[in-house]
């Protein structure tokens, strides 16, 4: 901002005020450091050189010089001369504890004494006076020393591991096993080779399976129950055998004949089919009407397991002697029991041939005056009443 003109009025002017001068302003700050004075220059071999250690030149300062110290709370310390190095000797050996190898050699000599390090070297008023360099006489008689000190102590180990050997010596011999060396390595299997069986790990702990066992009781006690009446009226062999073959006095029209003649005849029969029977009990008998119609039965109960083949292989039996054709099977109603008939001729008259078979039993049945239809009927009715289970 410029002056004023004359005689123009300056607002910013204080009455009775004083200016600050110009001249006796500080100076401005830079914001830069202060460079250093320049240093003399240095040779290349100079600068690699250490700078000297001024401070061992200063001498020290005493802080209480001038000052009048009636006492003196810190007395210097007072000289000590300087002594012989101590010697090293071995200790002595200890008695034994426990029985051991004599040592395999001596021990070692004793090194030689070692020259204490010299102190730091001390200011030239407090420094101590230097002991006089030991003569060649001194030097031999420490050295004796200390010869005469390892030759006693090599001989006291010695005697003491004599003392061990006679301890050991005398003592009884100890209740121990004889040391066994180990083997030697093993040589390394080679990688061909089969590798040794490991040990099984042992089976697993079985659990309780209860409720399997409770659910199998259970499944078992209903089969128990249910199933094998179901299986006597399903299962045809359960009801065929064992069976009783007991003949009846009478059956449809016909009346079973007592006379002497038809005795010998069913007698006859029996013992035949006695015979050949192993474990049932053989039964025949014979049957008429009033009109000369004749039916003569015999056959024999037991266990059959094919009874099918049974009555074909009695039929075939029959037809060479009584020339049977017109063979027919028929159906009795009943599983596992099986019924054929056929024509054939006895005497010169004619018959019809029956024969049944289940698994309790096998009967033959001859009628005469009959069609063969007629005669397969009346056949399952005499079989029906001439068995009973049990």
């Amino acid at each position: 901002m410029g002056d004023t003109r004359p005689g123009e009025f300056d607002p910013t002017r204080i009455e009775d005020g004083e200016e600050s001068s110009t001249v006796d302003a500080p100076a401005r700050w830079s914001g830069s450091a202060v460079v250093p004075p320049p240093t003399p220059k240095k040779s290349r071999w100079n600068r690699r050189r250490p700078e000297p250690d001024e401070r061992a030149a200063i001498p020290a300062v005493d802080p209480w010089a001038g000052q009048d110290t009636p006492w003196d709370p810190f007395p210097a310390v007072p000289e000590i001369a300087e002594t012989d190095p101590t010697k090293l000797d071995h200790p002595a050996a200890m008695p034994p504890t426990r029985i051991e190898p004599p040592p395999a050699a001596p021990p070692p000599p004793t090194p030689a004494p070692v020259a204490a390090p010299k102190a730091p070297a001390a200011p030239a008023a407090q420094r101590p006076p230097v002991p006089p360099k030991p003569s060649r006489r001194e030097r031999k008689a420490r050295e004796r020393a200390n010869q005469a000190a390892l030759a006693a102590a090599t001989q006291a180990a010695t005697q003491a591991a004599a003392r061990a050997a006679q301890a050991q010596a005398a003592r009884p011999p100890a209740n121990r096993l004889p040391v066994q060396t180990r083997p030697g390595q093993l040589p390394p299997v080679p990688p061909w080779a089969a590798r040794p069986p490991q040990r099984p790990l042992p089976p697993p702990r079985r659990k309780r399976r209860w409720g399997r066992r409770l659910a199998l009781l259970t499944v078992l006690g209903v089969l128990c129950c249910c199933g094998l009446p179901f299986a006597y009226f399903q299962f045809p062999a359960a009801r065929q055998y064992p069976v009783t073959a007991k003949l009846p006095t009478s059956f449809s029209d016909l009346e079973l004949r007592d006379d002497n003649a038809s005795k010998r005849a069913a007698d006859r029969l029996a013992e035949q089919l006695r015979a050949t029977a192993t474990d049932g009990a053989p039964f025949a008998g014979v049957y008429g009407d009033s009109r000369g119609k004749r039916v003569t039965v015999f056959g024999v109960t037991g266990w059959r397991f094919t009874p099918k083949s049974d009555v074909q292989a009695q039929l075939d039996n029959l037809t060479d002697q009584l020339h049977l054709s017109q063979v027919q099977s028929f159906d009795l109603g009943e599983t596992g029991a099986h019924e054929s008939c056929g024509a054939g001729r006895v005497d010169g008259s004619s018959v019809v041939v029956c024969a049944w078979a289940d698994h309790g039993s096998l009967a033959t049945v001859l009628l005469t005056r009959r069609s063969i239809s007629d005669s397969a009927e009346l056949v399952s009715t005499l079989r029906s009443q001439v068995l009973t289970p049990g």
